[in-house]
Order: C-alpha cells, then sequence, then structure tokens
C-alpha cells in the first residue's frame, strides 16, 4: 500500500496536481518536520460548535474541507511549555476541526471519540505541538494533537502547573 501511495505521489507530482496537504494515509509526502512549540495542559471543555470557513476561494465554505464540527477548550493552567522555534505562545484556547463538513475526519479517530464521549465543562489532558511541516510541494503549519483524556477535576487540581518559561537566548 505505501508503494502504491508513493507512486501516485510521485506522478501527482510530475502531473502537477500534488495536493498541498497530504491525505492521512500517505505520510510519504511529508519532508521534514520542525518543533515551534509544545503545549501541555490542563484543559476544560466548552464543545463543539458548526464552524464555517471564511475563506475566499470558489471551494469556501462548503468544499475547502476547512468547514465542519470545531471542538473548543478553555486552558485551565500549563503543566509544560516549550518553544525553541518562535511557535505559538501560550494559549488561554485552543480549538480543532473534528470532522469537516463532508465529515472527513481532521483528527485521528481516538480523538475523535474522545471529543464525543465529554460534556460541556468536563475536564481533559490537552497536549498538542505546533509544527513547521515541509511536503514535496508546499509548507504549512501544524498543530497535531498529542493526549486529549478526559480527567476529574480533583486530578485536574493536583497536577502542577509549569513554571513561566525563561526569556529566549538571543539569536
Amino acid at each position: 500500500m505505501k508503494l502504491i501511495n508513493t507512486l501516485l505521489a510521485v506522478t501527482a507530482v510530475l502531473l502537477g496536481t500534488a495536493r498541498s496537504v497530504p491525505a492521512a494515509d500517505s505520510p510519504a509526502t511529508e519532508t521534514h518536520r520542525k518543533l515551534l512549540s509544545r503545549h501541555e495542559t490542563v484543559a476544560q471543555f466548552e464543545g463543539v460548535t458548526e464552524h464555517k470557513c471564511p475563506g475566499a476561494t470558489k471551494s469556501c465554505p462548503d468544499r475547502c474541507g476547512n468547514s465542519g464540527d470545531m471542538a473548543t477548550f478553555k486552558i485551565i493552567k500549563y503543566t509544560a511549555y516549550e518553544n525553541p522555534g518562535d511557535g505559538d505562545p501560550r494559549q488561554t484556547k485552543f480549538q480543532f476541526l473534528v470532522q469537516d463538513n463532508m465529515k472527513n475526519l481532521k483528527v485521528p479517530a481516538e480523538i475523535k471519540r474522545a471529543v464525543e464521549s465529554l460534556k460541556v465543562g468536563d475536564y481533559v489532558v490537552l497536549n498538542w505541538r505546533h509544527d513547521y511541516v515541509t511536503y514535496v510541494r508546499s509548507k504549512s503549519p501544524e498543530r497535531p494533537i498529542q493526549l486529549l483524556k478526559p480527567i476529574t477535576k480533583e486530578e485536574a487540581d493536583k497536577l502542577p502547573a509549569a513554571l513561566e518559561a525563561p526569556p529566549k537566548a538571543p539569536k
């Protein structure tokens, strides 16, 4: 299967039809991933709402893949934070598309199941990365979720808050 995906990707590049974001089943098109920041948090689930893409392409908002079910979390505290590459600063809110309006998953299936198990107000451990990813024909930021785990309020209260990060060294 990997060989077929690789051959399809090479053919797409040669024909000039490669997608700017690879399909979930074709990681071979990724050529480089750089960590910009790492976020480990305790958060509270605010719910899933319908999100409409504000883009201006002729595919927006219905066929661009950026409209769909948006999960929103309020960040209660950071348990760890790292910013080695000019990534996102500490956040007070984190949102991500669970699936687009055509029901295509935008996160791994286990993350979707975790979101579906939550009720508004539930506490979670929510960890993600801010990466800069190079593909065969494009470069873009990505924020993959590393962990989404329900916890109780008592467990959330016991997790230690991270110290403020020291200032970055001059370049």
